[in-house]
């Protein structure tokens, strides 16, 4: 384990000083101290991983300086398109230190969203001839490997990462301020409460799937009416339309998070053409990336409303409060769609909010016999 202070320490050493990336819980620490020390280091948090290594070609282009580019195994694929076909040696050759957690290692237990990816991520790196280096525990280890590929980048002009797990890194405390009424479970539960029960949900990545699980147990449920999208963040909409259009008896919920919205927004904007009739995209905002540490997302400089509008969507409203929300969702009840709501939540969670327990095939297909009646 090592210590914000010594790690950046070793930044400072090998004169990185601009960090980009998606907040992953294991890089919380790093990514708190940044935000705590925000007046020493060149920070952007990106909405996903390939605007991210983007965002570090231009500091590169504009500097000369190596950028360091944080991000989860799983969202290495989002950058795959930008490693492959505009920093790789065969095009531009852009340098970049890559910080990546291991999420789904073999040698770990890990959700099973996370399996494909852990088996595969060496493998990628080795394929794309980006050489790496495994945390192990050993600081001194970790700084030379650190020297190593700033050193590396800038004489071959490729990227080198660095392989994390999770606690890897020692907390680091930071927090900002969400001032809202609601949880986002008692929001959940009021949204679910109040639509007929014919319709059907898609909760997006995170703590809501989670929540949405563990408040259809607690009525008894079966779940046949909830496709839990527990990995593929930012997607939980294009599913959900996908469902709308071939379902268009029934009305399809989605519970989106700002984070998730943010990274693939180019969806809204497909939504908004095929405009579905019954399709209600319900934004649960809160301002962070929750799942991760609770760091800030872009959401605040965000009209959400407005963009739906733009897109679009036929109805967009805000609910700040347990009143405005039910008064929307009677109106989302009464009005055809594509609509949006945007449900402003607290950050947190319950401490002992457990994960999905039934197989996620077997969820799938209980779903699916619902969808077809």
């Amino acid at each position: 384990m090592i210590s914000c202070e010594k790690l950046f320490s070793y930044f400072r050493e090998s004169q990185i000083n601009f960090f980009t990336g998606v907040p992953d819980s294991c890089f919380a620490p790093m990514i708190n101290y940044l935000l705590a020390h925000e007046k020493d280091y060149k920070h952007i948090i990106a909405t996903n991983e390939g605007e991210a290594l983007a965002i570090s070609t231009g500091y590169h282009l504009s500097t000369g300086n190596i950028p360091l580019v944080y991000l989860q195994n799983d969202g290495f694929l989002n950058m795959m398109n930008p490693l492959t076909s505009l920093a790789d040696v065969y095009v531009y050759q852009i340098p970049a230190l890559l910080f990546i957690s291991w999420r789904g290692s073999p040698k770990l237990k890990d959700a099973i969203q996370h399996k494909r990816i852990g088996e595969i991520t060496t493998d990628l790196l080795d394929l794309l001839d980006i050489p790496y280096h495994i945390y192990d525990g050993n600081n001194d280890k970790l700084r030379s490997a650190i020297k190593e590929g700033v050193s590396m980048a800038k004489k071959e002009s490729k990227p080198y990462a660095v392989l994390f797990f999770k606690g890897d890194i020692e907390p680091f405390p930071y927090s900002h301020e969400v001032n809202a009424e609601m949880s986002r479970e008692e929001a959940i539960k009021i949204i679910v409460e109040s639509v007929d029960g014919n319709a059907v949900f898609v909760s997006t990545t995170g703590k809501t799937s989670r929540e949405l699980f563990e408040y259809r147990e607690k009525k008894g449920g079966n779940h046949e009416k909830d496709f839990l999208n527990i990995g593929a963040m930012g997607y939980a909409n294009a599913i959900a339309l996908g469902i709308s259009l071939n379902n268009k008896n029934r009305k399809t919920f989605v519970l989106d998070g700002d984070g998730a919205v943010l990274m693939h927004m180019g969806n809204l904007a497909t939504i908004g053409h095929y405009k579905p009739e019954n399709f209600y995209h319900i934004l649960l905002n809160n301002l962070s990336h929750e799942s991760t540490g609770g760091q800030p997302s872009s959401a605040r400089s965000v009209n959400f409303c407005e963009v739906a509008r733009a897109v679009g969507y036929l109805y967009a409203a805000e609910a700040k409060t347990k009143e405005q929300l039910i008064k929307e969702m009677e109106h989302l009840n009464k009005i055809s769609g594509p609509a949006l709501l945007v449900v402003y939540v607290k950050k947190g969670a319950r401490s002992n909010l457990g994960r999905p327990t039934l197989p996620l095939t077997e969820l799938k297909r209980r779903f699916m016999e619902y969808l077809r009646g």
